[in-house]
């Protein structure tokens, strides 16, 4: 009996089927085996850290400063024997505290500051710088300084580059001495106002602690003083002084620290 051509007996279809069944089990073994093989190769991701806070300048902050200032005392003397002009320079020792706030946008630091200092700032000089002897000598003393001031800043990070301008006060006495007779000193004293310019750096250097180097120039403009009649007569003083300060800062501030949006 002859088979026909082109159909198969039912042994024949259940072979088929067992070897297609055989084959998809050895095609997905291997794609699965490759897969791993794939997984294995790639990094392991670690677990997720936040990058640190980002360093801000906004807050408020208290501090102590020292340092030391020079200073040009310009007098004129009218007397009714004699009116004489002369220059003596002032130098010496400050130190005090200060409070201050900043408040950051960006790298900008807008701010503003008042000091108050503890001076040895002193200077001695003839009053006739052109005579042959001192018969009268001239003395400066500031014994504070303050100033008020508003700051503009840059800020890279922790390190801050900044201007800042405003007012200034100073508390003078004034001494003349006198080696003639009646030999005695006349005094007076003043609290003189004028302006201020400084600049500076500031680095935060950990946790809300910063110190800086500041120079600040200080001008107190020209004030009449008059003296007591002490020498019979009362000696009338124009004075006018200027001074340049270099400093030291260590402030504690109450800062604020942002995390990025990781």
């Amino acid at each position: 009996m002859k088979r026909r051509y082109g159909r198969m007996t039912g042994y024949e279809r259940g072979s088929v089927t067992v070897i297609k069944q055989a084959s998809g089990a050895i095609v997905l073994s291997a794609l699965t085996f490759m897969g791993a093989a794939s997984a294995a190769d790639l990094p392991i991701r670690g677990a997720y850290k936040a990058p640190p806070p980002i360093f801000s300048w906004t807050g408020v902050y208290i501090g102590v400063h020292a340092g030391a200032a020079l200073g040009l005392q310009e007098d004129t003397f009218t007397t009714p024997t004699l009116r004489s002009i002369n220059q003596h320079s002032i130098t010496g020792f400050l130190g005090g505290g200060q409070i201050g706030v900043n408040y950051q946008t960006g790298p900008w630091v807008i701010g503003a500051e008042a000091q108050l200092s503890w001076s040895a700032v002193d200077g001695t000089n003839t009053c006739e710088p052109g005579a042959p002897v001192a018969l009268i000598n001239c003395r400066t003393r500031a014994d504070w300084l303050g100033t008020v001031a508003a700051r503009l800043g840059f800020a890279f990070d922790r390190t801050m580059i900044f201007v800042k301008a405003g007012g200034a006060w100073a508390h003078d006495k004034h001494e003349m001495i006198s080696f003639i007779t009646p030999f005695v000193t006349i005094r007076a004293d003043e609290t003189r106002y004028g302006w201020m310019f400084g600049t500076g750096v500031e680095h935060a250097f950990f946790g809300n602690w910063s110190a800086q180097v500041e120079y600040d120039y200080l001008d107190f403009g020209t004030r009449s003083l008059p003296f007591p009649a002490s020498l019979g007569w009362s000696p009338a003083s124009t004075k006018t002084w200027r001074a340049d300060s270099v400093s030291i800062w260590s402030n504690s501030a109450s800062t604020t620290a942002s995390a990025p949006v990781p």
